[in-house]
């Protein structure tokens, strides 16, 4: 008898979703009785697996091996446990399940991967950062020239956004649930377009919390507060699943004003959702989002317009307090600096002095060390004294400068906060601890010159 072509489309169709059937990123599993066709599909499937690098166990109702040559004759039991193991791969995902594929779409293997390989006949599409592919079940597609590039970050609309009381049930990353056109109406992208409405639809609530029953139910905050039952849609048409994208894609774009947008959207939404709709929020959304969202743009635009002209001003101050700030550093700087100038002072005139008492009357090794020892304490200790003083002042005006430009940073970008505020001061900064270092080094090298000369003067006075 002829081998059928290596495949996994027999087995998927043997045995679809439902009752024995578990699939994951991981694996498809089936425990059950053997069906009219068992031995083609799985001669076929164990075929594919060979060629494409898959494994597939089958084993017998108590769990025992069945050898593939006993697979080939025919001779295997009613009861099977059949086990297919797909690669873990992080560039694609593969499943011979629809159904499978949305359940497992919010799990950490399908959030790597890049490309999802679904055994359905539909059109392409891309939902996020991936391509969503057909697959006909026959070879395991290369996944390098559908890999889709996902940005660095998307918007989190647990944190700040939405208040998640739900006990984990609302999913982290709505962005992947995010086409960014409109999808295909044909099989699995119509499927996917109901359970997509199922998820996005709860970033436009204020609060998402899991009731006595274990069903799900959404708070809508704003002149009054009510509450939504939130069973997953039955349907979505393309129409509303079109406005419901358009207005995920505007809130879910991360940016510092996405509690600003959310808030907005919230606000536009809670006078057009009707009374008597509190037992189904995707019907009570669905017809207005479009709506929503057109007065939550244009309320926003607002914001933006007058937040810009009170960057420009915040940007100016900030200019001119970090322009201050770096004043007084320098300012300490230049102080040590003629403090160091003020101390080659003294030692010149302790030099000059003692020139002059030994031209006077001579004297011996001791008194000059002595004298030595007084005028480079008297200097050491001013100079101390000065950069002990400029130092601790300088601590305490950057403490009180970690407490303003904790509230500069709530207005300005991570780059414009580190541009504007914080390279100025740590440059001048610096500045001040390179100008201490080299001026104790400097006060090192006139110091011991210093003693040379007071030694030698009576030498070079000797006739």
């Amino acid at each position: 008898m002829t081998r059928p072509t290596p495949s996994l489309r027999l087995l998927a169709e043997l045995h679809p979703a439902g009752d024995g059937v578990i699939e994951d990123a991981s694996g498809w599993r089936y425990a059950g009785m053997s069906g009219p066709g068992e031995a083609e599909a799985l001669r076929a499937a164990h075929d594919f697996a060979d060629a494409n690098g898959w494994s597939i166990e089958v084993r017998d109702g108590e769990f025992e091996p069945i050898p593939e040559q006993a697979l080939v004759a025919g001779d295997w039991p009613r009861d099977l446990n059949i086990l297919v193991r797909k690669p873990v791969d992080a560039a694609a995902a593969w499943f011979l399940g629809a159904g499978a594929a949305l359940k497992a779409w919010d799990d950490a293997q399908v959030g790597e991967a890049a490309t999802i390989h679904v055994l359905a006949d539909f059109r392409p599409f891309r939902a996020g950062g991936k391509a969503v592919l057909p697959w006909d079940g026959t070879a395991v597609p290369s996944a390098e020239a559908n890999a889709a590039e996902v940005p660095d970050a998307v918007a989190d609309v647990r944190r700040g956004i939405v208040r998640d009381l739900s006990g984990g049930r609302m999913p982290g990353d709505l962005f992947r649930w995010t086409p960014p056109t409109p999808l295909p109406v044909d099989g699995f992208s119509s499927s996917f377009m109901v359970a997509a409405a199922g998820r996005l639809m709860l970033a436009f609530a204020s609060e998402v919390e899991a009731a006595g029953d274990g069903s799900r139910r959404v708070v809508l905050s704003g002149l009054r507060k009510r509450t939504f039952s939130a069973p997953p849609p039955v349907r979505c048409s393309p129409s509303q699943f079109e406005a419901l994208r358009e207005a995920a894609e505007w809130l879910l774009v991360p940016s510092r004003d996405a509690e600003a947008r959310h808030q907005m959207l919230v606000r536009r939404l809670e006078p057009l959702v009707p009374d008597g709709m509190e037992d189904d929020w995707w019907g009570a959304i669905s017809p207005h989002l479009r709506e929503a969202l057109s007065g939550a743009r244009t309320e926003y635009r607002t914001f933006v317009t007058s937040k810009s002209a009170d960057l420009l001003k915040t940007m100016a101050d900030v200019r001119k307090g970090v322009a201050d700030d770096v004043d007084r550093i320098v300012a300490r700087t230049n102080r040590t600096s003629q403090a160091f100038i003020g101390g080659l002072g003294v030692l010149a005139a302790g030099l000059g002095v003692r020139i002059a008492t030994s031209a006077a009357a001579p004297t011996g090794a001791l008194p000059a060390a002595i004298f030595c020892i007084v005028v480079l304490f008297v200097t050491w200790s001013g100079l101390r004294l000065n950069e002990l003083v400029s130092t601790r002042s300088l601590l305490s005006d950057l403490r009180h400068l970690r407490r303003w430009h904790s509230r500069l940073h709530q207005s300005l970008t991570r780059a414009e906060y580190r541009t504007l505020a914080v390279s100025p001061v740590i440059e001048a900064v610096k500045l001040y601890n390179e100008t201490r270092r080299k001026t104790r080094r400097a006060f090192n090298v006139a110091a011991c010159i210093f003693v040379l000369l007071v030694l030698l003067v009576p030498l070079i006075g000797a006739p």
